[in-house]
């Protein structure tokens, strides 16, 4: 096990390293050049304002108004113009990390004018947000389970605790309450018409797996970490304890007895999820795993300063710049979140 002076030591140097890679590629007006996706870009500004560099951050802001957002507020992804399947499938993903990362910069502007039209995906009935606009419309369909998450996020950041709190008892009753076998498998998906979908038929999206298998290796426990995260910033503005009860066993269910959850990046936001709930508990036991994973990631650190998303490529050539920026964003923002816990 790792001292924390030397954990301090190496957190710190590989978030500046990522942030100098990223500040790098800052042009003069405030973009990041040749960016594929507004996914891309969407938590940039949170990774470099608490990543020491504020004003970096703040001269993406308007950036992204020009880039992203239209005149009357909300986004208009180049991805979804495009029509590519991924961002159809999860249409309020990245416009909810978007909003949050905007607001952690006071870009109000940005962020609290397009609150509507990620509500707009929010399910009257049951609470948790659509992946699908068109689902959205017609009140039928997936209600996508990384989505809630990250809307649940946007929603408490912005002041939009009655929409958050139906999110998350969308999570709580009908997502974490239905898996009753969380000692094999936790499943995601739940359906309007069908519930929790556990058959081998249920649509998967690039942020929502069919199933995350306890103890098996690779597994996207990324999403049990965006669950741990959202449940304990629930409990932080609700005082309900079934929200920090339902935290404590999503990180039971990813890290006991599960050494292969510190051996990939599909597990990259439990850092983040396990630092949040550390900053809940103080127990160490969250706050250790929290830098087991960061320990990996800094393992993994590019010479240049980058990072390589692992877990889904077998080269570094293979992860070129425009997911590598959006990737070193997000892995310098979870070690820096968890360094802030040392």
């Amino acid at each position: 096990m790792s001292s924390i002076s030397s954990r301090k030591s190496d957190y710190t140097s590989a978030v500046e390293r990522a942030m100098l890679w990223l500040v790098r590629h800052q042009e003069a007006d405030g973009s990041f050049g040749a960016v594929e996706t507004m996914s891309h870009y969407m938590l940039l500004g949170a990774s470099l304002m608490e990543g020491g560099h504020p004003a970096a951050a703040q001269k993406l802001m308007p950036a992204l108004s020009r880039l992203f957002v239209r005149p009357q507020g909300g986004f208009d992804p180049p991805e979804v113009r495009a029509g590519r399947a991924s961002a159809l499938q999860e249409r309020g993903y990245a416009p909810g990390w978007m909003i949050y990362s905007a607001h952690l910069n006071r870009a109000f502007d940005i962020s609290l004018r397009a609150m509507p039209q990620l509500l707009a995906l929010q399910d009257p009935a049951s609470g948790g947000m659509f992946g699908r606009e068109e689902d959205a419309q017609t009140g039928k369909g997936i209600i996508n389970t990384a989505v809630t998450c990250v809307a649940c996020q946007s929603a408490v950041a912005t002041g939009h605790i009655a929409e958050a709190e139906r999110m998350g008892r969308h999570l709580l009753l009908n997502v974490f309450g239905a898996n009753r076998e969380l000692s094999q498998a936790f499943y995601p998906i739940w359906d309007t018409e069908r519930g929790l979908r556990t058959d081998a038929q249920a649509p998967v999206s690039p942020n929502m797996p069919a199933v995350i298998r306890r103890n098996q290796p690779n597994q996207h426990h990324f999403l049990t970490g965006m669950m741990i995260g959202a449940f304990t910033d629930l409990y932080r503005v609700t005082r309900d304890g079934a929200y920090l009860d339902a935290a404590v066993e999503m990180f039971r269910f990813g890290v006991e007895g599960n050494p292969a959850v510190y051996e990939s990046t599909a597990s990259h936001k439990l850092a983040w999820g396990c630092a949040t709930l550390y900053r809940e508990t103080g127990d160490r036991a969250h706050l250790e795993a929290a830098c087991r994973l960061c320990d990996y990631l800094v393992g993994l650190q590019e010479q240049d300063g980058s990072f390589v998303h692992w877990a889904f490529v077998k080269t570094s050539a293979d992860w070129p710049y425009s997911p590598r920026l959006n990737i070193t964003a997000q892995f310098a923002l979870w070690i820096s979140r968890t360094l802030h816990c040392l």
